[in-house]
């Protein structure tokens, strides 16, 4: 097992608020806010050690809880890994069978301002530094783990395909086109990707450039080849 910094050692020895960027303890939090907590903690020990040398005590210390205080929320490692994946990485949808917004009842007018909303989410999530640090963190150390990340992996999987089924009702009752993109939905969450990666790889000045290039392109992908053909 690698020896712990100084730093960790002290927060083990000592008052943990003494640590800097760790969590004080003994702070009621609500548990939704207590879970964030956790998972902000969690994100940083993997990232920093990688998932199989993380240990649940470290995550417990930055986050600061006892590790039962951990326990009590997460009952094991992979269940904390699986629930970083579910908070930042399941697709944004651009259309939900359950609204009225819903593939079947879009007119052309409709279509282009839910285009508009799933792109501003989208995009605006790739300003979000856990995306990136947790899509890095998927890349890396997922297929290390993938007991850890099954869970995620089949969610991910059910929203897009609830999505192709909801384009294909749409094709075939008239409202969108057949095309490449109602025919592999994952083609409309590419450009996305595409950004993340370049978020990643790109510096900042590069990235401010393009991004919007990117983002405009998107949006003038979706609404020429979704629309029904005029005619």
């Amino acid at each position: 097992m690698p020896k712990l910094p100084s730093s960790s050692r002290s927060a083990a020895a000592g008052p943990a608020q003494d640590v800097p960027g760790r969590t004080p303890r003994n702070r009621r939090l609500p548990a939704h806010e207590r879970r964030e907590q956790i998972l902000d903690a969690a994100l940083h020990e993997f990232s920093e050690r990688g998932f199989g040398a993380a240990r649940m005590d470290d995550i417990a210390a930055r986050a600061g809880l006892s590790k039962g205080g951990l326990y009590a929320h997460f009952g094991s490692k992979d269940a904390v890994f699986q629930a970083l994946m579910q908070r930042m990485l399941l697709p944004s949808l651009l259309f939900d069978d359950r609204s009225p917004q819903a593939p079947a009842r879009l007119s052309r007018t409709s279509l282009a301002a839910q285009v508009d909303g799933f792109l501003e989410g989208a995009y605006a999530r790739l300003e979000d530094d856990r995306f990136i640090r947790t899509l890095h963190l998927l890349i890396a150390e997922g297929p290390r783990a993938p007991e850890a990340i099954a869970g995620w992996r089949a969610d991910h999987l059910r929203l897009l395909h609830e999505q192709q089924a909801g384009m294909r009702r749409a094709v075939e009752s008239g409202v969108m086109r057949d095309s490449a993109l109602t025919e592999m939905v994952h083609l409309i969450h590419a450009p996305i990707l595409l950004a993340a990666v370049l978020k990643m790889l790109q510096d900042d000045t590069h990235v401010s450039g393009i991004l919007p290039r990117l983002r405009a392109a998107h949006r003038r992908l979706l609404l020429e080849l979704l629309p029904p053909e005029s005619g």
